[in-house]
């Protein structure tokens, strides 16, 4: 083997060397993007989601407000119970 078939067989595997480092680098780049619009997509959903949450927390209160006004005595029973189931857990 002389010297030139050497520095070929060299050239050659360091050519695939570089050819398998840049697609593993285009690779990478590759689920890097496709990672961020999932994490976008992902951050969408959740506003999405905590928006109807806040929506029906704000229906439930009114209609809280609005049992209760109707109801004053019924709530303050209610109260009163829960106070003393409470005040009994924490004695425990």
């Amino acid at each position: 083997m002389n010297t030139n078939e050497t520095k070929a067989r060299i050239r050659k595997s360091a050519e695939q060397i570089e050819s398998g480092v840049a697609a593993a680098a285009a690779s990478l780049t590759n689920g890097a993007e496709a990672l961020g619009e999932q994490s976008d997509e992902l951050q969408d959903k959740l506003r999405d989601i905590g928006r109807r949450l806040l929506g029906t927390t704000k229906e439930l209160s009114d209609e809280a407000a609005k049992q209760a006004r109707l109801r004053p005595l019924a709530v303050f029973g209610i109260a009163f119970v829960a106070g003393i189931i409470v005040a009994r857990a924490l004695r425990r």
